[in-house]
Parts: structure tokens; sequence; C-alpha cells
């Protein structure tokens, strides 16, 4: 696997520059016309190669309706902050086999919940014009109050006096997902969808796609 290295630091300025010119291209408000589809996405590493699966699942039954994958090489290191650069491209290259066109996305990471906004589900939302959801299973940036327990309870997360994302119980008492805006979608409306198509801790989009990223390469 790539890691980080000093040498990093130069392209790292530059991508930085890159993340900050497209956040004037960030949608905050609602795009999502209708919700008749979802579609997750969920990247598998071995050694230095990895694979995108993408599930298409009817809303809000989540019955699965198509499945596509892509493969790819690890060819960026791994760095907090910058998995668009990392999984961005393959996931594309996944999307763009897919027949069915969704109506809504959800990224196995964060949208506006980043230090320059641009997260992974942001930044592919631009891309793709699409409505899109960030849905990470760690806290990258942020204070939050306690949630209760309770499937459906929430807090909002706060960084720099802005809120820009929510912890969510998916299930009762089992550990919280932390919710953020891709790109056009409001908040509620993001926390609403993920909620809906969570049977477990993750919405179901993601657990097919992480499983389905699974098969041997």
């Amino acid at each position: 696997m790539l890691v980080y290295k000093k040498s990093t630091i130069p392209l790292l300025k530059i991508l930085d520059s890159i993340q900050s010119s497209l956040k004037k291209k960030i949608c905050l408000r609602n795009t999502v016309k209708k919700k008749n589809t979802i579609a997750g996405a969920d990247v598998h590493y071995e050694d230095r190669r990895m694979r995108a699966c993408v599930c298409v699942l009817e809303y809000p039954s989540c019955r699965l309706l198509e499945k596509v994958s892509a493969r790819g090489w690890v060819t960026f290191p791994y760095i907090s902050g910058y998995l668009c650069f990392r999984e961005g491209p393959v996931i594309l290259k996944a999307i763009s086999k897919l027949k069915t066109q969704p109506d809504c996305f959800i990224f196995d990471g964060n949208g506006i919940l980043h230090p320059r906004n641009m997260g992974l589900a942001t930044f592919l939302g631009i891309a793709l014009k699409k409505p899109a959801i960030g849905c990470a299973k760690t806290l990258l940036l942020g204070k939050h109050k306690k949630v209760a327990e309770k499937r459906g309870s929430f807090a909002w997360i706060s960084h720099r006096n802005k809120v820009l994302g929510a912890v969510l119980r998916t299930k009762d008492n089992t550990n919280a997902v932390y919710v953020s805006v891709g790109w056009g979608i409001t908040l509620k409306k993001a926390i609403e969808i993920v909620l809906k198509t969570s049977r477990y801790r993750i919405p179901e989009s993601l657990r097919l796609a992480h499983t389905c990223s699974k098969v041997p390469i």
C-alpha cells in the first residue's frame, strides 16, 4: 500500500488548491426531484489493486436493481482528507457502467464535513452533477453533543461555528454514522434518506456495495 512521504508535501499543496477552487461549485440546496433509486459505492483494496462496486437500489424498499464494478491500481497514498484523489477515479469508472441513472448517491466518506469542505461525496457529486450524500463510520473533524441510543436520534456536528453534518443513530444501541451533504441536497434530506435505507448500521446501498467490492480481483 502506498504511504505518506515527506516528498508528497508539494503535491498536497497543489491538491489543496484544487479542492479549494472547487468549493464554489458546492450546492447545498435540494435538487432531488424524485427518489425512486439510490446508489451506494464502496472500494476494496488488495495490495496495490482496488475494486469499486456500485449498487443501485429501489427507494425506499432497498430492492437491488443493478450492481457494477471496476478495477484499478492504487496510484495515490492514503492521506486523511484526500480520499477523493485516491478512490474517486475508480468509483467514477464503475458508475460509468451503470444502465440505471440513480436519483441520489451515498458514498462511504464525507461531504462538506471536511477541512476544505471537499470530501469524497462532494468531489463526486460535483463531478456527476448528482445529489450526493457522505456517510462515514468515523468522525473526521468537528464536535457534537452525545446522541441517544435509540434509532433516529441525531445531533449536529459543528466546526468553527458552522454545522457541517450530523451524527446519526441508524440502529438501536449501535455505533452511529456521520452524515454530511455532498452536493445537491440538504442535510435534513440526507439524514432522512440514510435513515430510511438503513436496516443495519450503514445504508443498505453501502452495505451491499461493500460486500460486492470484496469479490476477488
